[in-house]
């Protein structure tokens, strides 16, 4: 009976440390599902975008933007997730005639308050899918 007290008081504390881990103290802070972003030339591929926000950011709006110079051809657009408050979606389009290029570019979260960026890997290599 102690032996599952005590799995049962470990299990609830990592979960108020996970929770904790998430929720910024203030402003907030933005997640992507990837942060290598590998896109075919010819593909379109989506990515989960996750605005962790503080108590006082719980209804600002923000919003998302590439703010690096893409390549011609390719496209990055956001449709709102779930919950669009918390979960986007980044959608990513390349053209078929797209050179292969590898390029760090920073997704930015706007608000009127304050921005939040974070540093992705956009590459569009077609030799780097071969390997399963």
């Amino acid at each position: 009976m102690k032996k599952i007290l005590l799995l049962l008081t470990i299990v609830a504390w990592s979960s108020i440390v996970t929770i904790a881990q998430e929720i910024p103290k203030k402003e907030f802070t933005i997640s992507v599902s990837d942060n290598d972003l590998a896109v075919k030339p010819g593909e379109t591929k989506k990515y989960e975008v996750t605005l962790n926000r503080s108590k006082s950011y719980k209804k600002t709006t923000i919003d998302l933007v590439i703010d690096s110079t893409l390549p011609d051809g390719v496209t990055v657009a956001f449709e709102n997730g779930a919950d669009s408050m918390i979960n986007r979606i980044m959608v990513i389009s390349v053209a078929d005639n797209v050179e292969p290029f590898n390029k760090a570019i920073i997704l930015k979260g706007k608000s009127l308050r304050a921005s939040k960026g974070v540093m992705l890997n956009l590459s569009t290599n077609t030799e780097a899918y071969t390997a399963n």
